[in-house]
This record gives C-alpha cells, structure tokens and sequence, in this order.
C-alpha cells in the first residue's frame, strides 16, 4: 500500500496592461520553472478590493488583463 499525500493548489495571479506583459512577467519570475501553468482564460477584468463595508476601485476602474496560474504542490 502507497502512503497517501495530500497536495493542494497554489494559484498566482499577473494583472498587467496587455497579455504579452503579463506572460513576459510570468517567464521573468521563473514560474514556469517552479511548475505553474496556466489556469484559465487569460482576459481584461475590472478589480474592486473590499475590505469590510469599503470598496475600492483598483486602476482607476480600468480593465486589466489577469492571468492565473497554478501548481500542484504537498499539502
């Protein structure tokens, strides 16, 4: 019998102006070497940082591009 390990999910998210940046960013930290890819669709969000009864607009309200990756790694 194997012995069970248990793993769990990392998750970094690039918020840039374009695409080309944000994977540019994610070659120039190694984390494809570090064993991230790429999560989902890359695509322009608007972000909203709450905090209690706050929110603010981030960037002005202006779309960015985000893009997640993420890694398995022992829990």
């Amino acid at each position: 019998m194997s012995p069970i390990t248990a793993e769990r999910d990392e998750y970094i998210t690039i918020i840039a102006p374009t695409a080309n940046e944000a994977m540019a960013q994610f070659k120039a930290r190694g984390l494809d070497v570090q064993g991230y890819a790429i999560a989902g669709r890359i695509g322009r969000h608007q972000f909203t940082l709450v905090g209690g009864e706050d929110a603010q607009e981030l960037f002005s309200g202006a779309g960015m591009i985000a893009a997640t990756f993420s890694r398995r790694v022992a829990g």
